[in-house]
């Protein structure tokens, strides 16, 4: 087992001819087993498609994505996901007819399937489990009190609560969040800079799309940053702040911004 968990090798994204990710030499960086790496970059810059190609949404049209070695480059996103990969996406999708509970429970496998299972009455105790991984989970967000709610009576800023909770039911090994903050009113932030902080000392590899580098940076262990859908720099936090390039192509010549 090595310490990377995640990796892109000279991965392309091309859309019509034109390159969307990758630059002259394909996009290549990895991500370290337990750590927390920050992708930014300037709109337009490939992070959101880098996302869909790591998650499976989309296929690269060149290179390679590798999680614990096992090439997913080809993989639907159902099969990625089985491997331990969690993702939520910049506009919050949730099943508007059911309740706050039953969002989370979407797509958590039923232990018990059997017609003799459910004979001898095991899939009770199966459904309670499911239950409580689903409680568990909204309470991590601070939505438990809000379970049983109908999920169209929440706030966009508890929508994308909820997308973190319906990834944190299924405990994956590697989370990718597109712009968690966005719409999320600052008490939230804060809980929701507390659980990141929490999944990420409990050894939860993370990478995090966000435009609000204050609360990115004060939890991210390295960055990544792109433009033009190719690697400008990578490096740490402070790395990246004193960064010449990442100033002008992105900072702008507020620094201190």
């Amino acid at each position: 087992m090595t310490d990377t968990i995640l990796k892109l090798d000279g991965v392309v994204k091309e859309f019509a001819g034109f390159r969307a990710v990758g630059g002259p030499g394909g996009l290549s960086f990895g991500v370290r087993r337990g750590g927390f790496l920050g992708l930014i970059g300037p709109n337009g810059a490939g992070k959101s498609t880098t996302f869909n190609l790591i998650s499976g949404v989309m296929p690269p049209t060149m290179g390679r994505v590798t999680l614990d070695g096992t090439d997913i480059s080809a993989l639907p996103t159902a099969g990625i996901a089985a491997l331990g990969l969690g993702r939520t996406f910049q506009t919050p999708r949730a099943f508007g007819s059911l309740s706050v509970i039953d969002n989370v429970m979407v797509g958590l496998a039923h232990p018990e399937e059997s017609p003799l299972a459910a004979l001898l009455g095991r899939w009770k105790s199966a459904e309670k489990q499911l239950i409580g991984r689903a409680e568990a989970a909204l309470e991590r967000v601070g939505l438990i009190q809000r379970r049983h709610d109908s999920v169209s009576n929440l706030s966009g800023g508890e929508l994308r609560m909820l997308e973190v909770a319906r990834q944190l039911v299924r405990e994956p090994r590697i989370l990718l969040l597109d712009e968690p903050t966005a719409g999320v009113d600052p008490a939230l932030q804060g809980k929701l800079s507390e659980i990141l902080a929490g999944l990420h000392a409990a050894g939860t590899t993370l990478v995090v799309v966000e435009h609000n580098l204050g609360f990115l940076m004060s939890l991210a262990d390295s960055v990544v940053v792109l433009q033009n859908g190719a690697l400008l720099a990578e490096g740490t936090p402070d790395d990246i702040r004193r960064d010449p390039a990442v100033i002008a192509a992105y900072l702008g010549a507020d620094h201190e911004a």
